[in-house]
């Protein structure tokens, strides 16, 4: 059963996305302006500090909601460009309030050479049933018809309460572009169903609790177990390579080991919830672990205290959290 789910679960073939995905931060100068000239050292970062081929672009960490048209564009582009020969998947998240920027934004990623979509439910004027929804989900894949097609289920952001398991069901008859979902929600029962009503589709079932409710790795050992094919989260920017260390444990059957790695990452993720997680101070986690500077978010969100960057530098080093990942005093080795 889990050699199905999961074997080759690190790898990410083009035609599946599989395995770790980190959701991208867009990095800002300190006027709010975005800092294009750091994203190539990033990709770098991911693929050779972190071992993270796989991106999902202008999400909710990429603040991408906050972008304008343009913006959401050239960061794209520029995601492609340096990523090429680099990541596996570059997936561009599209979802807009409106259905025309969703379909500009769509046509935009198949004109660069993106290697996917995916679309969040608009949250102002809101769908108020499945098939409204699949509709609006439906204009947008159609406008670029051969890139995979992702649904982002995030209900807790956007409002909209309709079951994925509810969605998924002959979503493929009217999207034939559809391969999987991207599930940013604690409701596993709605997950687990997901998986065990489409047992006999090759759909990616990406599990990624947005980091304003949990961390999607806090609860990935028990979305593997349920079914998940991979996991999209803003931590795998700088936990990739000890997350990467669990999904191996998994594979191979060590649960006892997984379930050590899961407990590893918890205790640094249920520290930082505490202090107040979310965007901003993905940002200056990932500036201290990096040293990539992420700048600051854009308003309305604030940038992260310095209070909270002593603190969260404390904890990873009271962890001993990060092997083979410069902080800017020292190296630190992997928890035991």
């Amino acid at each position: 059963m889990f050699s199905r789910h999961f074997s080759n679960l690190m790898a990410s073939p083009k035609k599946k996305l599989q395995g770790l995905v980190a959701a991208t931060i867009t990095p800002m100068t300190e006027h709010g302006e975005i800092n294009f000239s750091v994203i190539g050292r990033y990709v770098d970062y991911l693929v050779e500090e972190q071992g993270v081929k796989n991106v999902f672009v202008n999400g909710t960490t990429g603040e991408g909601l906050s972008l304008s048209i343009s913006e959401r564009c050239q960061v794209a582009e520029e995601w492609v460009t340096k990523g090429r020969n680099k990541l596996d998947q570059i997936v561009i998240h599209v979802g807009a309030l409106s259905l025309k920027e969703s379909q500009e934004l769509a046509q935009h990623a198949a004109e660069i050479g993106a290697d996917g979509i995916a679309v969040i439910a608009p949250f102002f004027l809101k769908p108020w049933n499945k098939d409204v929804l699949i509709n609006f989900l439906k204009e947008v894949a159609a406008a670029a018809p051969a890139l995979p097609f992702y649904y982002y289920h995030i209900p807790a952001l956007t409002g909209v309460k309709i079951r994925a398991e509810e969605l998924l069901d002959g979503i493929q008859d009217k999207i034939p572009s559809f391969q999987g979902l991207k599930f940013s929600d604690t409701d596993l029962l709605d997950f687990g169903q997901c998986v065990d009503q489409n047992r006999q589709r090759q759909f990616a079932f990406l599990f990624g609790v947005d980091e304003k409710i949990f961390a999607s790795d806090q609860q990935l050992l028990s979305a593997l177990v349920m079914g998940a094919t991979g996991a999209v989260g803003s931590t795998y920017n700088y936990l990739g390579k000890k997350t990467k260390q669990m999904l191996e444990a998994f594979e191979r059957k060590d649960f006892s080991s997984a379930l050590n790695h899961q407990f590893c990452i918890q205790r640094f993720i249920n520290f930082v919830v505490k202090l107040g997680f979310g965007v901003s101070q993905t940002k200056a986690i990932m500036t201290l672990v990096s040293g990539i500077p992420m700048g600051p978010p854009r308003l309305p969100l604030q940038k992260a205290s310095r209070e909270f960057t002593d603190n969260a530098e404390a904890k990873l080093k009271s962890l001993d959290f990060l092997s083979c990942t410069d902080l800017k005093d020292g190296n630190m080795d992997a928890c035991s």
